[in-house]
């Protein structure tokens, strides 16, 4: 079974640049995906209400650019 996600792309300032829908069938491959659009910045996951993650795509390689919440 898949989720709907939404996938924010923001700009230094922390303002919404672009959003993407996708769905995924766990936070974890949300997050994948996330870190998988071929821009730098932040990006957050989310799922309905819920911050699933925060991402720093520029430094995505070191474990603690995705805070889990």
């Amino acid at each position: 079974m898949t989720r709907d996600y939404r996938i924010y792309r923001l700009d230094r300032v922390r303002h919404v640049v672009e959003v993407e829908w996708i769905r995924a069938a766990c936070d974890r491959d949300a997050i994948a995906v996330a870190r998988e659009i071929p821009s730098s910045g932040r990006r957050e996951v989310w799922h309905g209400e819920r911050l699933v993650a925060t991402i720093d795509v520029e430094t995505a390689d070191e474990p603690s650019a995705a805070f889990w919440l």
